[in-house]
């Protein structure tokens, strides 16, 4: 079996990641004693010693108001982490792949899905990061794939670790009966990470660039928790309250078109869109 490295993997991706692959590749899973991705020798210590053919980069500082607050940790973790594992990566010829973020285009109001073309000029610290490490990933390694991934959800699962998303969200509110407001100013792809996870060992074989990576979707933020508490069975009016305040610069538009990672990946890669995504997840949830 061809050893995969992955960072972050007690986190929400990589445990489960983690979960799914350990019976298909030799798994290497440093803690950060073993191997500190901000640490350039360290990272060369590990790399060299171990010599994995892929690395899966999946550690990250994904809270993006905590990114605001404290931009240099951010950068270290988010820029320099991803410059060390590229540049360990070359040089023994691994192939690298890590997540970016649909976050890149924060700055985008012009409507329709989004490509990886699109000119973009993230708005928060965590957006141009994400963009900074695509680009210096792209320089230091020649293999490098950056996934541009978007906001993921789960059910809390034993032994993984699972933050507040979008379905445990409004699962909750709706047991609290607690409205919740969501932005109709928004638009963004929202994935179940069993699609993320299914999806993720075809990336390995990608050429080098960056790729969308998640559902698509044409619906704003408020017309997709409405439209899955109503799938829900519940009364979407009592519980979903649209918030038409935020984002009053100009509305925000992160939804990605999949187009190039199913034609480069020959169709292997797949995603549903948003709405049929959650449609899949709840009859999984229902077996």
């Amino acid at each position: 079996m061809q050893k995969l490295l992955v960072t972050g993997a007690s986190g929400f991706v990589g445990s489960r990641v983690v979960q799914a692959l350990k019976d298909k590749y030799s798994l290497l899973t440093p803690t950060h004693s073993e191997m500190e991705i901000t640490d350039t020798m360290s990272v060369e210590k590990y790399i060299a010693a171990n010599e994995p053919q892929i690395i899966l980069h999946l550690a990250a500082i994904s809270n993006t108001g905590y990114c605001e607050e404290h931009p240099d940790e951010s950068y270290r973790v988010n820029v320099q982490g991803v410059e060390n594992l590229a540049i360990a990566a070359e040089r023994i010829g691994a192939k690298f792949v890590f997540f970016s973020s649909d976050q890149v285009y924060n700055g985008c109001c012009q409507r329709g899905l989004l490509d990886e073309d699109t000119p973009i000029a993230p708005e928060n610290h965590y957006g141009r990061h994400k963009l900074l490490a695509e680009k210096r990933a792209a320089e230091l390694c020649s293999s490098s794939v950056a996934l541009r991934a978007t906001w993921m959800y789960d059910s809390p699962k034993e032994g993984m670790y699972t933050h507040p998303n979008f379905v445990t969200n409004i699962k909750r509110a709706i047991e609290q009966q607690t409205p919740l407001r969501f932005a109709t100013r928004e638009f963004r792809g929202i994935t179940w990470i069993d699609e993320v996870v299914k999806n993720l060992p075809h990336t390995f074989s990608l050429p080098a660039g960056v790729y969308n990576f998640g559902a698509e979707n044409r619906l704003n933020t408020y017309e997709t928790a409405h439209a899955y508490c109503t799938l829900l069975g519940h009364d979407a009016e009592a519980i979903i309250v649209a918030d038409e305040a935020r984002f009053p610069e100009h509305e925000r538009n992160i939804s990605i078109s999949m187009k190039k990672v199913a034609a480069a990946s020959d169709g292997a890669i797949q995603f549903c869109d948003t709405i049929a995504g959650l449609k899949k997840y709840e009859a999984n949830m229902k077996k």
